[in-house]
């Protein structure tokens, strides 16, 4: 009685359950056909864009047979030209033939008649970075221009820098007038300038009031101040720890004992200046101008009586720290300096 029942159960339920079986199949089988034909309007979409793809020049420039027959070997020689600018060791020479070889991926993507865009604007942009760097590594080597006046004053108190340093130093410089008695600098009072003395004379004393020295053209007053720092911004504006005081301050009080007319740079310009050269020279331009300040201090010694004992030194260091391309001329003006000293002594005399 029990197995008739349970088979009389059987019997009522397979129906339902292949029933359910069978609607589960059914839309299982809709919707994989309904993926699949998405699927397949998706990829007929993407080929019917790819294939109504534009070119972007003109039909007759893309379709002529000689361009068609060209663009391999344009692009073949495009990669051999950037192969050729990686196995370069000269800057110039890199930028060049990178700027060709892009040129002529540029030109190669855009010759074809279904062209790949992003490599035809990355190509460009590489044209335009190569192109710009080249530009200002030419810009940068090229000669400096400088007046009659600019180069007189180069060659005898900026002999040490490069032409290239002066020119920018100088076009940090302005130029200013004081008359007789004003103080350019007070002993022991900050001050935030560096002057250079292109006409007049100024005396210089120290903080109890006794006369140090004469200070006439090419004298750096209140270089002192610069070289205690080593043209250092950083260190300019800290104390000083032997004297507890900044080492931004002057070191003497210089009077003006006649107009004078000097070159002025402001301190913060000028070691801002110097600070980006080292960045990119590796401070090159911080020890030349070390050089120049201390030249024009052995220059102020033959001032003295005793200069003339110093006389062949300051030659010596001329023609050691000037820069390579304004040694020969360096010792020409000393030698015609020292001619007109004698000059000048005999009709005295």
């Amino acid at each position: 009685m029990q197995r008739v029942i349970g088979i009389h159960c059987c019997k009522h339920r397979l129906p339902r359950f292949s029933n359910g079986l069978g609607s589960r199949f059914t839309s299982w089988r809709r919707r994989q056909h309904s993926n699949s034909r998405d699927t397949t309007s998706t990829q007929t979409a993407k080929t019917d864009g790819a294939c109504n793809r534009k070119p972007v020049l003109p039909p007759w420039i893309v379709d002529n047979p000689r361009t068609k027959a060209a663009i391999p070997i344009l692009g073949n020689l495009a990669y051999i030209t950037l192969a050729s600018g990686f196995l370069c060791t000269d800057v110039l020479s890199l930028r060049g033939l990178l700027v060709c070889g892009y040129t002529g991926l540029v030109s190669y993507h855009a010759l074809r008649p279904k062209p790949l865009l992003i490599p035809l604007r990355w190509s460009l942009f590489f044209v335009l970075v190569n192109g710009a760097m080249a530009i200002k590594f030419v810009m940068d080597e090229m000669p400096v221009v400088l007046s009659e006046e600019e180069e007189a004053t180069y060659i005898q108190y900026f002999a040490p820098l490069t032409r290239k340093q002066f020119r920018r130093l100088i076009d940090l410089a302005t130029i200013a007038e004081y008359h007789q008695g004003e103080l350019l600098t007070r002993v022991n009072m900050p001050c935030d300038k560096l002057y250079l003395i292109l006409e007049g004379t100024a005396t210089m004393k120290g903080e109890n009031g006794k006369h140090i020295s004469v200070l006439q053209r090419g004298s750096f007053p209140n270089c002192m101040s610069f070289q205690r720092c080593g043209w250092d911004a950083k260190r300019r504006w800290s104390n000083d720890r032997d004297k507890n005081k900044p080492l931004n301050t002057s070191y003497a009080t210089i009077k003006c004992e006649e107009r004078v007319k000097c070159l002025v740079w402001d301190g913060t310009e000028l070691l801002r200046l110097l600070d980006h050269e080292s960045s990119e020279n590796g401070g090159s331009m911080r020890l030349r101008l070390d050089h120049v300040v201390v030249e024009s201090m052995i220059r102020r010694l033959l001032v003295d009586s005793e200069g003339a004992k110093v006389t062949d030194y300051i030659k010596v260091i001329s023609q050691g720290w000037a820069d390579e391309s304004a040694k020969d001329l360096k010792m020409q003006s000393m030698r015609t300096d020292n001619r007109k000293k004698q000059l000048d002594h005999g009709s005295q005399m």
